[in-house]
């Protein structure tokens, strides 16, 4: 999106310097000649500027759900080490605006080109070709960015099939976009032909198409709520357990309801499920032994606290050790996939959740999913 601001703003500098050029042009030509060539008025101005701006919108919005359709069909292990988004909030963004932006690129196109048909001497008005030109510049400039960065992250070891995909999507964009504004500086509006109906319906099939395709591999509205929803759940859980660990340090127990957290005086009381106001299901597995040691004059914990907190989700968490989404179709293991070492780190009550969390900690499956937590010895400061 950044990269889609700058051009624009590159956009208005050229088209400013362009129309201030012609301005001071104009000026400099007889009386006559000045009302001939004012007959560009500002509305095609700012009809060829928003013609300019919503297509390389949606060029560079259409490249971005492409490119993370295939980034998310086609894993790459190289990938591990950056952020995962499970709510793909980038794409979504893109998403919403070549939605927008693309029936607006097609409604203006439409409108100028009728009003073209109407008034032949539009066809080689100045701001026209002005706009054109320059609108074909940004878009090189922005197909050739997005071809470099594609080029520089394959030289780095991306898969090839990432790569191929990619730079078909930018050629195949770049071919349709110069086949047709070179068309449209050649085309006889006094003439009728289907042609730009055609592309327009062929270009709306595939933008569609890749909204579609996208929005399965990223998932549906009401999967991204469902996420969302249990993103909350894993939230409540969390804030759970760390009221839990408060209550051990305090008491020396694990509370035996998660009723007796509830504290008016700190303000704190227990969340329920945000869906269905179901209370989050608890048990206690072992309550903790607490000695003192008369060495340090202070207790300490000799047996672990364990206990459980379940909540019922809608969708499926899956993780891998490395911070990745797994993609395989099998089942999904409720817990940490990879090496751990020790158990109490597995289950450990200081694995805190928050939104964007890569930890495979919190995996789960569709249904009832109970974490088990522990509060083992090191945790524990005696009093």
């Amino acid at each position: 999106m950044v990269v889609t601001i700058i051009f624009i703003v590159a956009l208005l500098v050229i088209v400013i310097i362009a129309s201030g050029v012609r301005f001071v042009y104009l000026l400099a030509l007889p009386h006559t000649n000045i009302q001939l060539n004012m007959k560009s008025k500002a509305l095609d101005l700012f009809l060829y500027l928003g013609i300019a701006i919503s297509l390389i919108v949606s060029v560079t919005n259409l490249l971005q759900i492409i490119f993370a359709a295939v980034d998310r069909k086609f894993v790459d292990i190289l990938s591990a080490t950056q952020y995962f988004d499970s709510t793909q909030a980038d794409v979504r963004f893109a998403i919403a605006s070549l939605v927008v932006m693309f029936p607006i690129y097609v409604g203006l196109s439409w409108y100028v080109s009728t009003n073209i048909k109407k008034y032949l001497f539009k066809q080689d008005i100045s701001v026209r070709k002005i706009m054109i030109y320059c609108t074909l510049f940004v878009a090189v400039l922005t197909l050739i960015g997005t071809l470099v960065s594609s080029i520089y992250t394959y030289l780095g070891g991306e898969i090839s099939i990432r790569f191929l995909l990619k730079a078909l999507a930018v050629f195949v964009v770049a071919f349709v976009l110069f086949g047709y504004y070179y068309y449209t500086l050649k085309r006889d509006y006094a003439k009728s032909t289907i042609f730009p109906a055609v592309i327009t319906a062929i270009t709306s099939v595939c933008v569609i198409a890749s909204v579609v395709w996208s929005v399965s591999i990223i998932g549906t509205p009401t999967e991204m709520r469902a996420k969302k929803i249990d993103s909350t759940r894993l939230s409540d859980i969390s804030r759970i357990q760390q009221e839990v660990f408060n209550r051990v340090q305090s008491t020396d127990k694990l509370p035996l309801a998660l009723s007796e957290l509830n504290n008016a005086f700190q303000g704190y009381k227990v969340p329920t499920d945000p869906l269905t106001h179901v209370a989050y299901g608890y048990k206690v597995i072992q309550q903790p032994t607490v000695k003192i040691n008369y060495t340090t004059n202070r207790k300490d914990l000799t047996s672990p606290a364990i206990f459980e907190l379940c909540s019922i989700f809608d969708t499926t968490r899956a993780i891998d050790a490395r911070g990745q989404a797994v993609v395989s179709k099998g089942d999904i293991p409720s817990q940490v996939v990879g090496n751990v070492i020790g158990t109490d780190s597995l289950y450990s009550v200081q694995n805190y959740y928050y939104e964007g969390d890569q930890s495979p900690f919190w995996n789960h499956g569709t249904g009832e999913t109970c974490f088990k937590r522990i509060i083992s010895s090191d945790m524990y400061y005696g009093r």
